[in-house]
């Protein structure tokens, strides 16, 4: 082989060999950093798992205020972490049942159904968001909580119930009109049941503060012949004696009343009551027979 032949192969073996040790060197830099990445997502990921783990051991031991401190830690730093739906919920519920920090509760449940509005607790949420509007005293805010539930796509919201508590709501912001409206709504093609019967009792209720006493007696009459509980009983067969006497029907009231069981914390009620009727009867038969006089 002549020298330009030979200077010619040792520069190729030169090439390949400096070839050769870029790749290795390229493969082992990339290996490095794979290696490198997975360590830092691995040490992320067991670092939220840990702050997690701290949060339910303090929740389960009865630290609420720690367990809100690492829950609020995760989500501060992994606020869109796939656990983080489960993470708003519980801090939600600690903040509501614990700590009665209903201002809190309501941030953390406004986020999960912001953020997560996919996540299984979307429905639990907005309930308990309403709950906790009423234990603040704001009652349109819950009143609109409820509502949204009633347009829930499934069957995991008890209607009827949601419905009661609006009626409530409307009723203790002295709209009777709405609050009425409600209750009907509870009451109509249900068989009786705790729900009907309270909303039966408001309904009577509020057709008595109306002067609409025939239908608030019929109202009463539905609950006193299907409750069980006997102080229900007999609320509703007081109702049904004052709405009789109310319309001048004082020989029923005073039918009803002697029909009615007697409140052993005050046994003489009854008759006091049954007694003032009579005298009101009195008093009235005698106006009407000194109008009747020539």
């Amino acid at each position: 082989m002549n020298r330009v032949a030979a200077r010619w192969v040792n520069r190729r073996r030169r090439r390949a060999l400096i070839e050769s040790s870029r790749r290795v060197i390229c493969r082992t830099a990339l290996l490095v950093a794979v290696v490198t990445l997975v360590s830092i997502f691995s040490s992320a990921c067991g670092g939220r798992g840990e702050v997690l783990d701290r949060a339910q051991a303090a929740w389960d031991t009865g630290d609420f205020v720690s367990a809100v401190a690492k829950y609020e830690e995760f989500l501060r730093n992994s606020p869109h972490d796939d656990q983080g739906a489960v993470a708003r919920f519980r801090v939600a519920n600690i903040y509501y049942y614990n700590l009665k920090a209903y201002e809190k509760a309501i941030q953390h449940y406004i986020h999960l159904l912001e953020d997560f509005p996919k996540s299984g607790d979307v429905e639990a949420s907005r309930l308990r968001l309403a709950e906790c509007y009423v234990a603040l005293g704001k009652r349109q805010e819950a009143i609109n909580e409820y509502e949204g539930l009633l347009n829930a796509p499934n069957d995991a919201v008890d209607r009827r119930r949601i419905r009661l508590n609006i009626g409530e709501l409307y009723y203790d912001l002295n709209d009777l009109g709405q609050a009425l409206a409600e209750y009907e709504k509870v009451t109509a093609d249900a068989p009786y049941d705790q729900l009907s019967e309270r909303a039966w009792l408001r309904i009577a209720g509020i057709r008595f503060l109306r002067d609409e006493f025939e239908e608030g007696l019929s109202a009463y009459d539905v609950v006193g012949g299907n409750a069980k509980d006997q102080a229900v009983r007999r609320q509703a067969r007081l109702g049904m004696a004052d709405c009789y006497a109310r319309t001048f029907q004082y020989d029923l009231a005073i039918k009803v009343l002697e029909q009615t069981e007697p409140d052993l914390s005050v046994p003489e009620y009854l008759q006091q009551r049954i007694a003032a009727i009579r005298e009101e009867q009195r008093q009235r038969n005698f106006s009407l027979a000194q109008t009747a006089r020539p």
